[in-house]
């Protein structure tokens, strides 16, 4: 690669980065007889257009204009991530965990690898034809997910597929050949599959975008990675009666769920979009919305009910916040959680960030997990662990009913002290926070809540509670 100051920059800002300890109290992993740990990331957004460099690797030609001279310092925030934030990440991610002689099991990505606007970005920078868009799209994704294979070499890596993900556009279903070509690429970083295992997975990924594989270290557990974009509200006919079944998604999963239920194995979902509401347009005086159409949302909580205890977790990315949500049953009991990993772009003027999980290794279940940070407020930010999460709540180790007390807790609170002013600082990774007084209670409902009604009544008996 051409470009010797900006690897020196990344040299710099990497060493710098190492300094730092591991996230326990004593500077080592506490890591307990039969856990393991894992490597969280979601909505990295790579930008490669200001890069010459990155750029002659993808094999596209930048017009003037469209590139920045020189070394190139991190994403700032309202930027998506750039060769710099990205490969910095990364390092660190790996520098963590080897620095206590530890090796993450798996990696989990939870969507969205391409900046926004990329379709329109690359027509003002590059203006290729069709077919060169596609390609180029298609390769940025597989050059990021190299970069991650190559931060962890020989460890599995499971993606989703985001919004972003397309040569179709925003929300759109990539082209055949986009999937393809990715799957391709993603297959080959699934670890030891078998090869039935791993010719089914790319057979129903090239076919519709989704897939579900043998977890690499826990036996009777299944990841199924889902295309949450057929389910999404920017499709308004999503499960309607013109299109019942986005891309055949609802029977595929049930399909792969009720083989689980039968050989008495368990799942975890993999998503980039997760269900529930839209806090980004609830939280104001207007009409709340949801992420997925109502459709959607209410058969897919009808298939979670079909399953219980099937589905053991959910990951999912999209809002580029660290946050989790709670489904419940028919009756109202906790059913399943959604951890919800924190972005690497700093586009929505959060700190970049990754998590660190911590599993049980007999059942898969996520005991506890760190959150990774780069403070881009700070003059000379460094990469710094913000908290741990059985440290900063006080709970022994994750778990439904533990998630079902905070919730409370940080419903019951306020962004001004105590629980509720430790979530409202971790929720954009130390950056500045939305939480404020007034929509507290929308943000602390949006956690429990995933239907219009549910969330309105909520959101109604907060509002009493504050009068």
């Amino acid at each position: 690669m051409r470009g010797t100051p900006l690897k020196t920059a990344i040299l710099v800002l990497a060493l710098a980065s190492f300094a730092l300890s591991w996230p326990g109290q004593d500077g080592t992993l506490p890591l307990s007889p039969g856990a393991g740990i894992f490597l969280m990331l979601s909505d990295i957004h790579f930008d490669p257009f200001p890069d010459p460099a990155i750029m002659e690797r993808l094999g596209a030609n930048l017009r003037a204009g469209c590139q920045a001279p020189g070394p190139q310092s991190f994403s700032q925030y309202k930027s998506d991530t750039n060769y710099t934030l990205l490969k910095s990440t990364l390092d660190y991610a790996a520098a963590t965990a080897a620095k206590d002689h530890r090796r993450y099991d798996y990696v989990i990505i939870t969507g969205d690898f391409l900046a926004h606007e990329f379709d329109s970005r690359y027509q003002q920078c590059v203006a290729g034809d069709e077919e060169a868009y596609r390609k180029f799209a298609s390769d940025t994704i597989i050059f990021v997910s190299n970069l991650v294979r190559e931060a962890f070499p020989g460890v599995p890596v499971f993606a989703a597929l985001g919004n972003n993900d397309s040569d179709q556009g925003d929300y759109e279903m990539p082209s055949g050949p986009f999937r393809t070509s990715v799957s391709h690429n993603w297959s080959a970083g699934w670890g030891n599959l078998s090869l039935p295992a791993r010719s089914k997975a790319t057979r129903s990924f090239v076919m519709a975008g989704y897939y579900a594989v043998p977890h690499p270290t826990v036996p009777g557990t299944e990841l199924i990675i889902l295309n949450t974009n057929f389910w999404t509200s920017a499709d308004t006919q999503a499960c309607s009666e013109t299109d019942p079944d986005p891309g055949g998604q609802f029977g595929w999963l049930a399909e792969e769920l009720g083989k689980v239920k039968r050989a008495k194995r368990t799942a975890t979902l993999i998503m980039h979009i997760p269900p529930g509401i839209n806090t980004a347009e609830s939280v104001g005086p207007g009409e709340p919305a949801l992420l997925w159409t109502d459709r959607c949302t209410e058969k897919f909580m009808a298939e979670m009910n079909d399953f219980p205890r099937v589905v053991r977790e959910i990951y999912a990315g999209h809002i580029h916040r660290d946050d989790f949500r709670l489904l419940k049953d028919r009756a109202g009991k906790p059913l399943c959680p959604v951890h919800i990993v924190p972005a690497v772009s700093p586009v929505y003027g959060n700190n970049p960030a990754v998590e660190i999980g911590w599993y049980d290794r007999s059942n898969g279940e996520l005991t506890n997990y760190a959150l990774l940070y780069l403070d881009l407020g700070t003059q000379n930010p460094i990469w710094a662990t913000e908290y741990v999460f059985a440290q900063a709540y006080g709970y022994p180790r994750l778990s439904h009913t533990v998630l079902e007390d905070l919730s409370r807790r940080i419903h019951a609170g306020n962004p001004s002290s105590g629980v509720g002013k430790q979530y409202s600082s971790y929720y954009a990774a130390g950056a500045k926070s939305s939480l404020t007084p007034e929509k507290w209670g929308k943000y602390a409902c949006a956690q429990t809540e995933t239907t219009i009604s549910s969330f309105g009544k909520c959101a109604n008996a907060a509002a009493a509670q504050e009068h």
